[in-house]
């Protein structure tokens, strides 16, 4: 898109836009860089949803859909027209005949997400009973949604039919539904189970995990794929598999990743679409794009950047992965609020989980953790949930505690500084260790690393 001509006519024909620069003191023929930044609680949530909309009315709307309703602020509503959706169907088609050969493998796709309003899981379920229902796949969809338990027990029943399984939930989902086909399935056929993904960053590590415990090669691109996007932007990117395997050949190369993409740990890599005009403003990827609810110069909150592939020349990448990179690569370390603010320390949550996933076999680790932070009467906790392959023959707590401690005292110097002193003038541990059998977990809901009393 042209950004400016974009600018000029979302001002024209938006009433909440105009008011939004208006109250800035600029107008849409302002240069861009003077164009304010929106972001959900001073555009989305300011203005009536009709106003966000071209031409202030909701005429031409053919579906209401939610974000997921995580955010304190609430949920927020999104109407779509058709031309939003425009082909989407046709284009994941096109990614799952050509990722997971949909069109030669007789395929059960179980869809594991949230219904009800949540757009995610509506559009994704809708798009695959269109595609089933067209005659052109051998396909067949069931949609059991959170209710893991249930999807185990489809697959468990069904897949022997299937030279394929496709599971599509969000990464957090993975290890508990693992977990309970493995329980349910113990004679699985290796590399026969697959996890297209949305809704949360998950590190290379992860995908390597999640490869080996259902017999695929590790360099396996697909095993675990995703997106990039969101109920208020829409799809933003997509991993392809050059851009794996660069993130793959990055990942083994931390000090390269850090000079490159400003961190040890390697953001997910993915090729931007065409439909939006992306910037990166204080390392945050804001977005411009056309929709219902036009979007200018909206800040995703989510930590990024973009990468040109001509950057990568003289870095030793091989000259085939390069021939099939896009020009531009999107990269996205996750939300800021990834992290556990320990007394002023900010702990990634990616870190984290790789490290856990990095512990040897006899700690039994499940692959999923959760934090509760507790306020006491006279210091606040951090409870670390820690979800194991069972619960019998496993390692003690204290043995995750001290293994947890000294890596996030070598990952932090200021955490290093501070904890032994904190705890002493505490008179306790402020991170505790509770372990848990990942297979207890309740399987309708959707799982978060941080849980909010």
């Amino acid at each position: 898109m042209d950004p400016r001509t974009f600018a000029s006519e979302v001002y024209a024909d938006v009433p909440a836009y105009r008011h939004f620069l208006d109250d800035a003191g600029v107008t849409g023929s302002a240069d861009w860089d003077k164009l304010p930044l929106m972001d959900k609680e001073s555009y989305l949530l300011a203005y009536p949803v009709e106003d966000l909309c071209h031409n202030g009315s909701l005429d031409g709307c053919h579906l209401l859909g939610a974000s997921s309703g995580f955010s304190k602020s609430g949920s927020l509503f999104w109407p779509k027209r058709p031309q939003d959706e425009g082909d989407y169907v046709t284009a994941i088609g096109n990614m799952l005949v050509g990722y997971y050969g949909i069109d030669q493998k007789r395929t059960l796709a179980l869809v594991c997400l949230a219904f009800g309003t949540w757009i995610g899981g509506m559009q994704i379920a809708a798009a695959l009973r269109a595609l089933a229902a067209s005659g052109e796949f051998p396909l067949t969809v069931a949609t059991p949604g959170l209710n893991l338990r249930e999807a185990a027990t489809l697959h468990q029943r069904f897949h022997s039919n299937y030279d394929q399984c496709l599971i599509l939930t969000n990464p957090s989902n993975i290890n508990l539904v693992g977990a309970l086909i493995r329980q349910f399935s113990p004679n699985l056929p290796p590399a026969s189970v697959y996890f297209p993904v949305v809704g949360e960053f998950f590190s290379e590590p992860f995908r390597e995990r999640v490869a080996h415990d259902f017999g695929h090669h590790p360099d396996t691109p697909f095993c675990v794929w995703t997106g990039y996007g969101s109920a208020d932007t829409g799809d933003l990117g997509v991993e392809t598999a050059a851009t794996i395997a660069l993130r793959k050949w990055i990942c083994r190369r931390p000090e390269l990743s850090e000079q490159l993409l400003g961190a040890k740990e390697t953001p997910m890599l993915l090729a931007p679409t065409p439909k939006a005009y992306i910037e990166i403003i204080d390392n945050e990827i804001v977005v411009s794009k056309d929709q219902m609810t036009p979007l200018v110069r909206y800040n995703t909150k989510d930590q990024g950047g973009l990468l040109q592939r001509s950057s990568l020349v003289n870095l030793g990448v091989p000259d085939a992965l390069l021939a099939d990179l896009p020009e531009k690569i999107l990269f996205v370390h996750g939300r800021v609020s990834d992290s556990v603010v320990f007394y002023g320390t900010n702990l990634k949550v990616p870190a984290i989980g790789d490290f856990l996933l990095s512990l040897p076999a006899s700690f039994r680790y499940g692959g999923l953790f959760q934090v509760r932070q507790t306020p006491g009467s006279s210091a606040t906790s951090f409870l670390f949930a820690i979800f194991t392959q069972g619960s019998d023959d496993l390692m003690p707590a204290s043995a995750y505690y001290d293994e947890l401690i000294s890596f996030l005292k070598q990952n932090s110097l200021e955490f290093s500084a501070k904890y032994d002193q904190l705890c002493n003038a505490a008179g306790e541990k402020l991170i505790k260790i509770e372990l848990r059998d990942i297979t207890e977990l309740d399987p309708t809901i959707k799982h978060r690393f941080m849980i909010e009393e």
